[in-house]
């Protein structure tokens, strides 16, 4: 019977997840697993995105790599779940064929709960360990409920009633939840043994929260609300007369965390004294906390606590010790670098025992067969490998940029991905997005002989990424049926078909991909790293002087009048009322900019910026209205939906601010929290030709070199200085022109 991939194909991925009870939480057109917060369900495309382990596609892709089974066994549990999706009425099916309603919000009025929460309550004492008195405190506050009992869809069997941890907000309201389910069925729902969600529409800027006190002096954070629970019966005797809130996360997701701090903030008049990151003692739980290790806000401590005697702190508590380290960020971090090199140094060693088997496979293969190898077998065996080794490096690439442009899908993953084009890597745009594609973390960047040249080593057994090199010129020979053949390829008579002309020949670009590799790959002291940081043109978090400030703005201006041909208005006493019948009024009054465009000559345009800003918002709102002029003055005007380019302005102004020294913050994080409509906006947005986010690359790109080659933390580079750096650049645009050139020769071809 012939296979219907096609069929396969349209398998909803959700209803997979459902089958085997993975959580997820549901946002707008997006859907988002609860243990791994960067694998992100396309639910539009039925495509998966895992960010972080930069993986994409089906069903089957989505098997293969959540289970880590091989292809083989992925289509097995495919087929499985294929029988038993097919076997489902028709409701069932609509369920998940139909589109999700973006607008579709919690409302708790409508959660079907129990009268009587003993079953949740026998769960948590005899499964979780917890108290019987500490439980039936739960139940009466509020802080745990029971759903009612439900059939399941594949046996038909009753199941218990799911346990229910309310999200309450700051007014007392229940804004979402966590479901936990009470039947243990380790066949079914793997080494969880119980089915995890969290309800659909909930609002995740909240999580499972209680506190003592007013909660106002201490935020301490975990990865679950079992957790939670746990900490807080295993330490009670600690945090009941302290003002402590314990917050889950029912997953990793850091966003929470400065949202909690956001409202402890507006309620309390300040900050918590104590951060505690108390999540997972492992890899997951460690980057969870990570990020708070650099995050520092004035007047809060941020600390990490880890459970002794297992992975969690449920396991701590059923462990029946009451032992846990607490421990600085420093150290945290060290801690997180020291399990990510056990783990890349055991998974080097398994693939090394498996390559060598291979090989030693190869061997007596060869020996036994007793044929001695001729020359000519051996030059076809390494053309063989050359054609592979381009083919396989031409996959990673594909792969890399595809991975990239999927980060539109995912806004966590789109701000990392800013923060990483803001470093000032010099490269051309597209090499940044092949770097960033497939090693997302790395900082420096080089070839092997650069980094050789400066006294440093790559470590034995690093993989390298793959990036386009320079371009050259090859000569092909059309051959006489139509097929190009190139020169060095060629028979002797073919190319003397050529030289007498019988045959025509033609030039072609050509680019090597060369391999390059980050710092943190090689044996670099801490000594050598400042010489080979990127230059930073300028760092206002550490020198915002109003010298500094203008210095800054006009270079800015300088750019835009001498390398966009723009004039930039920005003292004319007419400017606010200009703004404010030409542009629409917004929540935060008249617009602080714009860039207008003649009419009647399309390559004459302007920036005009309001005459009352004062200096650190002509430096932001310049920055902006510049993104605009380079990606939408020679544009038609129809190349993007408003809202889409308003949103790639913002996002190269993002990049350009990030570059000058302006760290994540207050200030940031309300920047970055407007983007959130348009973010989502954008990952639903057809982007047939995947130029928004390289466009956005460019733009920004550009604009940083020119700061690096103008400015040198703040000051001006001499003439010696800048003739090296503008080679340099020159170098770096000539290729990348080269590239765009080639790739819209393409597009034209194919369309």
């Amino acid at each position: 019977m012939a296979i219907n991939r096609a069929a396969m194909k349209e398998l909803p991925i959700p209803g997979y997840l459902d089958y085997k009870g993975i959580p997820y939480t549901i946002e707008h057109q997006n859907l988002r697993l609860v243990e791994h917060d960067s694998l992100v369900v396309n639910l539009t495309k039925n495509q998966f995105y895992w960010n972080s382990r930069q993986k994409s596609g089906d069903l089957g892709d989505f098997i293969a790599a959540y289970e880590g089974v091989d292809n083989k066994e992925a289509w097995v549990k495919w087929s499985e779940y294929g029988r038993y999706f097919n076997g489902q009425d028709a409701d069932t099916k609509q369920k998940y064929t139909d589109r999700p309603k973006a607008d579709y919000q919690f409302d708790y009025s409508r959660w079907r709960t129990a009268q009587s929460t003993q079953n949740s309550e026998d769960y948590l004492v005899t499964e979780r360990g917890l108290d019987r008195d500490f439980v039936k405190k739960l139940a009466q506050s509020g802080l745990i409920q029971q759903g009612m009992a439900r059939q399941d869809r594949e046996t038909g069997e009753w199941q218990k009633p799911a346990l229910l941890f309310p999200w309450y907000d700051e007014n007392g309201k229940v804004v979402g939840l966590d479901q936990q389910g009470t039947t243990v069925d380790f066949e079914k729902f793997g080494k969880r043994g119980t089915e995890k969600k969290i309800a659909a529409g909930a609002d995740t800027r909240y999580g499972y929260n209680f506190h003592t006190g007013n909660g106002a002096d201490e935020l301490i954070v975990f990865e679950a609300p079992i957790d939670a629970l746990s900490f807080a019966q295993l330490r009670f005797d600690g945090i009941k007369d302290k003002n402590v809130t314990l917050l889950s996360l029912s997953g990793t997701d850091h966003q929470k965390v400065l949202a909690e701090l956001d409202r402890m903030n507006q309620a309390n008049g300040h900050l918590p004294k104590r951060l505690i990151m108390a999540t997972d003692d492992d890899i997951a739980g460690y980057k969870a906390a990570d990020i708070f290790d650099t995050l520092q806000f004035n007047g809060m401590e941020n600390l990490r606590a880890i459970p002794k005697d297992g992975k969690d702190w449920n396991d701590q508590l059923k462990s029946g010790e009451n032992r846990f380290e607490l421990m600085s960020m420093a150290d945290s971090h060290d801690r997180l670098t020291s399990l990510e090199a056990f783990a890349d140094k055991t998974k080097a060693t398994t693939k090394l025992s498996e390559t060598k088997t291979i090989k030693d496979a190869h061997q007596v293969a060869a020996s036994g067969s007793g044929r001695k190898i001729s020359r000519y077998d051996r030059q076809r065996e390494r053309d063989a490998r050359k054609t592979q080794n381009r083919a396989n490096n031409e996959k990673i690439i594909h792969e890399a940029l595809e991975r990239t442009a999927n980060y539109k899908n995912d806004p966590v993953e789109m701000q990392r991905y800013l923060d990483f084009i803001a470093n000032g890597q010099n490269y051309s745009p597209r090499n940044t997005m092949l770097i960033y594609g497939q090693r997302p973390e790395s900082t420096i960047v080089m070839g092997y002989k650069q980094f050789e040249e400066r006294g440093i080593q790559v470590n034995k057994g690093e993989k390298g990424m793959k990036i386009f090199g320079a371009p050259t010129k090859l000569q092909s020979i059309i051959t006489s049926d139509g097929n190009k053949v190139y020169w060095r390829d060629a028979t002797a008579e073919q190319r003397r078909a050529a030289k007498e002309g019988q045959l025509d020949t033609r030039s072609v670009l050509h680019y090597p991909i060369e391999t390059v590799f980050d710092v943190k790959q090689t044996n670099a002291t801490l000594d050598q790293l400042p010489e080979l940081l990127p230059n930073r043109p300028v760092n206002l978090a550490t020198d915002n002087s109003p010298e500094q400030l203008e210095r800054i703005y006009q270079t800015l201006k300088d750019y835009a009048t001498q390398e966009q041909k723009v004039a930039v208005i920005d003292d004319h006493p007419d400017s606010i009322q200009f703004l404010a019948n030409n542009k629409p009024m917004t929540s935060n009054g008249i617009a602080k900019g714009a860039m207008v465009m003649d009419k009647r000559n399309l390559d004459n345009a302007s920036i005009v910026l309001r005459n009352d800003l004062p200096l650190t918002d002509r430096i932001s709102t310049l920055a902006h209205e510049m993104g605009h002029v380079s990606l939408h003055k020679n544009t038609k005007l129809d190349s993007h939906p408003v809202h889409i380019k308003e949103l790639q302005a913002e996002l190269t102004s993002y990049v350009i601010l990030k570059n000058m020294g302006i760290e994540p913050g207050e200030g940031s994080a309300q920047y970055m929290n407007n983007w959130t409509e348009g973010l989502q906006k954008l990952a639903d947005y057809k982007d047939k030709d995947n130029t928004v986010l390289s466009d956005v690359t460019k733009a920004s790109t550009a604009i940083t070199q020119y700061l690096s080659d103008k400015l040198t933390n703040g000051e001006a580079i001499t003439y010696e200085q800048r003739v090296d750096k503008t080679q340099e650049h020159a170098k770096v645009a000539a290729n990348q022109a080269m590239q765009d050139q080639t790739a819209t020769e393409t597009q034209g071809r194919t369309r």
